[in-house]
C-alpha cells in the first residue's frame, strides 16, 4: 500500500542516498525526473528542501522537518497495515525492537528462541543501538517497542515493565570468592581486578563505589568492552566487576560465577521496556511484549 505521492518517494529516497543518482538507481527512475518532482515541490513550499553540493545533496532545517515527518507518516501507515493485517486474523507480521548491546549475548536470543516456537510467523527486527540514543529513536518512529537500560527521562514513554540486575564481580569456579553468597567490596581488595572502563556505564559506578568505600583495588587489568572482561576473568587474570545481565550465560553454563556485592551505596542495574505513548501498538507488537514480560519474570525468579 503506498499512498504517498511521487514527490515524497522521491524526496525519501534522495534524503535517504543524500544524491539524486543514487536514488535514480535504488528507485529504478530517471535522476532528470526525480529532479523535476524535488524542483516542483521545492518550488511549491517556496523554499529549498537541499543544499545542491558537489559531494551531493544535503538538507536544509526545512528538508530535516519534512524528511522527520515523512518518517513518522512512512511508521504510522506500516503501523495501519499491521493493524489491519491483525483484524484480517493473519497470523504473521513484524515487530522493529530497539535495544542496547548488553542485550544481544542473551536476553535477545532467548527472545528469538521463544518467539520461534510460540509464534513462528512473526519476525523480529533487533536493531542494536547506544543506549542513550535509543529513547530519542523510538520517539522517532524507528522501532516498535525498546528495551532500555536505567532509563531517565521517560515523559513521552509508557514503561510496560522492569526488572532489576544486582552489579557483583565474576570469577571462575575455582576462586575463593565463588563460595561466597555475597561479598563486600573491601573483601575483594585483596584480589587482582579486571576494572570497567569508560565508555561502560559501570566505569562510573565503579569508581563512586571505591571513593565511598575508600577500597584501593589492586587492578590487574581495565577494559571497555563486557567481553573482553569476561574473557580475561576466563583465563584467571582476576574477578571483573560486571552486572548478572552481562553474564547470565556464563553462569548459567557454569563457566564463571556471579557473586553479588554488598554495601549501601551498590547500585542496582535496571532494563525496561517501553513504548512510544502516543503510538497504538499492532496485536503483533503486544504479542512481543508479552513474552519480553515473560523473560523478565522468569529471570527475576
Amino acid at each position: 500500500m503506498q499512498p504517498f505521492s511521487r514527490f515524497l518517494v522521491y524526496f525519501l529516497a534522495v534524503a535517504r542516498h543524500c544524491s539524486i543518482r543514487k536514488a535514480a538507481e535504488d528507485l529504478n527512475i530517471a535522476g532528470s525526473a526525480i529532479n523535476r518532482h524535488i524542483l516542483l515541490g521545492e518550488q511549491q513550499l517556496q523554499t529549498p528542501l537541499f543544499e545542491r553540493l558537489p559531494s551531493g545533496m544535503r538538507l536544509t532545517a526545512t528538508g530535516e522537518l519534512l524528511y522527520g515527518c515523512a518518517q513518522r507518516w512512512v511508521k504510522d501507515l506500516d503501523d495501519l497495515n499491521r493493524q489491519i493485517e491483525d483484524l484480517k486474523g493473519i497470523r504473521h507480521g513484524q515487530v522493529d525492537l530497539l535495544a542496547p548491546e548488553a542485550l544481544s549475548r542473551t536476553f535477545l536470543p532467548e527472545l528469538v528462541c521463544r518467539m520461534k516456537v510460540s509464534h513462528p510467523g512473526v519476525i523480529l527486527n533487533m536493531t542494536i543501538r547506544d543506549n542513550q540514543s535509543i529513547p530519542v529513536a523510538l520517539l522517532a518512529g524507528k522501532g516498535d517497542i525498546a528495551l532500555v537500560l536505567d532509563p531517565e527521562d521517560m515523559r513521552d514513554l509508557t514503561v510496560i515493565a522492569r526488572m532489576s540486575f544486582p552489579l557483583g564481580f565474576i570469577c571462575r569456579p575455582d576462586h575463593p570468592l565463588a563460595k561466597l553468597p555475597a561479598i563486600r567490596l573491601t573483601q575483594c581488595a585483596e584480589y587482582d581486578m579486571v576494572v570497567p572502563e569508560a565508555p561502560l556505564a559501570l566505569a562510573s559506578v565503579f569508581t563512586r563505589l571505591v571513593d565511598a568505600g575508600r577500597v584501593t583495588p589492586h587492578v590487574a587489568a581495565r577494559a571497555n568492552n563486557v567481553q573482553m572482561i569476561i574473557s580475561l576473568v576466563t583465563t584467571g587474570i582476576g574477578i571483573g566487576f560486571l552486572s548478572y545481565l552481562d553474564v547470565m550465560s556464563e553462569v548459567r553454563k557454569g563457566d564463571l560465577v556471579f557473586v553479588p556485592l554488598l554495601g549501601p551505596h551498590v547500585p542496582h542495574l535496571t532494563l525496561a521496556l517501553v513504548h512510544d505513548r502516543t503510538r497504538q501498538l499492532s496485536r503483533t507488537t503486544q504479542v512481543v511484549e508479552n513474552v519480553i514480560e515473560e523473560i523478565m519474570r522468569l529471570n527475576m525468579n
